[in-house]
């Protein structure tokens, strides 16, 4: 990639947040979580119809070894709701942390919660007075730290099994069970302590079967807010304002300005992203610094800088630039850049720098009518000392690895609620390039009532091989919970094989059952089964999670 493209690729960032100078304080920002995956693809999480969650809402997903995934919420019950994720190709584990953004408009509808306080609340401060741009009918203070409970404890723990047989192997079957807490307010000083680990036994990268204690979050976070502007977190964590430098063990410090500007700075390690979580060999410091349009965040752009030394040799210098536009009813803008810089150290790029990678997602929907959803998404590999792939791959070959990946997504909504859509998926890298099309409609009550039924057909022009099929699915919400249903034929062609070889008949059958097992509880079963000529592959499964 030449140098005049990787600066196309950081102005595409940044044009849309120089663009918008103030904007207005609209949204609240509503933690939630991954609870379960339906077999189509989306995803549900543990927010809904009591949280005032609607269909429409904006949903920001950050997983531990990624970009931030944007979704938008396509159906609402009563305690969780049904995300569709712009980039269908993320791969988002169940627990998944993640936020809703609700319309302030809404939320102030909210009755207020009663607390008794610990101790006699000071009187305001002279700046919670009214001022110009505050509501003329008045103005709440939030409550202080010491106003709210000590100690409260709110978390899940989780198991999930699989028996998985594939090409006559079972290496892909796992057993995890976990906990996820969160204790806020310890001390009575606005504080968080989190914990987050699990029990592991699955086939490692070893292809050895092991078992493993994994820790994901072990920390306490204290202040960025409005009466604390000083943040710090110490211990294992992911980085909230720019989780794309990754899991951390280590400590960072920064500053909340009164506009909801943040600027801040990290020192630690890098856990290795396996099944160890191994640390202490790769150092780094980091630097960053994002704008907000308000504390509503409804403009952001940040930039950020990330320097990593490989068991005390320099390997890495990182900077990452991205933005977000979320207006109130309008087309939605997030992106993010990342960008290598290379020196006389690094022998196997030609350019002093080079964009890594690059995502950009714009959505539009239209309540009650429709759609349209573009993603682009661009990856390569940096040149690094560090192991970000399991797998063994030769260096030459890294060098010049890429894709690059461009969908479409538009739907429309019947007066019947019958949604007709389509997606177009085209893709590029060093050795071929491809396309996906998808045609199809789902319609509610057609075969059930409470239920909905599609059907659609596509055609994947993969690597070395192609596929043209279609795919049923029912589901719906019961008396007894939630059931999903799917089958798919595929007729699959493989290119470079004998004649007798090259085509063959592909199905695939899945089910999952979500049992209602009251408000606490999330539970999933689920079996799939592939049938791919005369090799059968299946998986059986069950995640169950408690709330507390």
């Amino acid at each position: 990639m030449n140098s005049s493209n990787n600066w196309l690729g950081v102005g595409a960032v940044l044009l849309p947040a120089v663009a918008v100078v103030a904007q207005e304080d609209v949204f609240e920002q509503l933690p939630l979580r991954v609870s379960s995956l339906r077999p189509d693809g989306s995803l549900v999480v543990d927010r809904g119809r009591r949280d005032l969650v609607e269909v429409g809402d904006r949903v920001v997903l950050s997983p531990r070894n990624g970009p931030v995934v944007q979704g938008a919420v396509v159906e609402v019950d009563d305690r969780t709701a049904l995300v569709e994720i712009v980039d269908r190709t993320a791969v988002l584990p169940i627990g998944t942390k993640g936020h809703v953004l609700l319309p302030r408009t809404r939320t102030a509808q909210r009755p207020a919660e009663v607390t008794e306080p610990t101790e006699t609340p000071p009187p305001p401060p002279a700046d919670e007075e009214w001022r110009p741009g505050m509501p003329l009918l008045g103005h709440t203070r939030p409550p202080r730290p010491n106003e709210r409970p000590r100690a409260a404890v709110n978390g899940r723990t989780y198991t999930s099994a699989n028996l998985v047989r594939t090409l006559d192997s079972w290496t892909h079957s796992f057993l995890i069970s976990g906990m996820d807490v969160e204790v806020a307010n310890p001390n009575g000083d606005g504080g968080v302590l989190r914990f987050h680990g699990e029990f592991d036994w699955m086939t490692e990268t070893s292809e050895r079967t092991g078992t493993d204690i994994r820790l994901y979050d072990v920390s306490y976070e204290h202040g960025g807010t409005r009466f604390e502007p000083v943040h710090w977190q110490i211990g294992r964590f992911l980085p909230r304002d720019m989780p794309e430098f990754g899991l951390l063990d280590g400590a960072q410090i920064g500053l909340r300005r009164e506009g909801g500007d943040r600027i801040g700075c990290s020192v630690g390690y890098l856990p290795e992203l396996d099944e160890d979580l191994e640390s202490l060999a790769d150092l780094q410091v980091a630097a960053w610094y994002i704008w907000t349009s308000g504390v509503g965040e409804r403009v952001t752009w940040g930039i950020g800088y990330q320097k990593s030394w490989h068991r005390l040799e320099a390997d890495r210098d990182l900077v990452v630039v991205k933005t977000r536009f979320l207006p109130l009813d309008d087309w939605d803008l997030s992106a993010t850049v990342w960008i290598d810089f290379y020196g006389g150290n690094d022998n196997l790029k030609n350019d002093p720098f080079e964009i890594s990678r690059a995502n950009a997602f714009v959505t539009r929907r239209w309540k009650g009518s429709g759609g349209l959803e573009f993603a682009y998404d661009h990856e390569s590999y940096p040149d690094l000392l560090r192991r970000e792939l399991p797998q063994t791959i030769q260096p030459a070959t890294l060098a010049t690895a890429h894709q690059d990946r461009l969908s479409a997504y538009a739907y429309t909504l019947s007066a019947e609620n019958t949604r007709w859509y389509t997606r177009l998926t085209g893709w590029t890298d060093e050795q071929d390039d491809g396309f996906t099309g998808e045609f199809g409609v789902e319609a509610p009550g057609l075969l059930q009532k409470g239920a909905r039924t599609g059907i659609a057909v596509y055609d994947v022009q993969g690597l070395g091989k192609s596929v043209a099929g279609v795919r049923l699915d029912h589901g719906g919400e019961f008396s007894y919970g939630r059931l999903d249903l799917l089958y798919e034929l595929g007729y699959v062609h493989q290119d470079g094989f004998p004649s007798n070889r090259d085509d063959l008949l592909q199905h695939r059958l899945g089910i999952l059952v979500g049992p209602d097992l009251g408000a606490s509880w999330a539970c999933s079963i689920y079996a799939d089964g592939t049938l791919y000529d005369k090799e059968l592959s299946f998986g059986l499964g069950i995640y169950l999670q408690r709330h507390f």
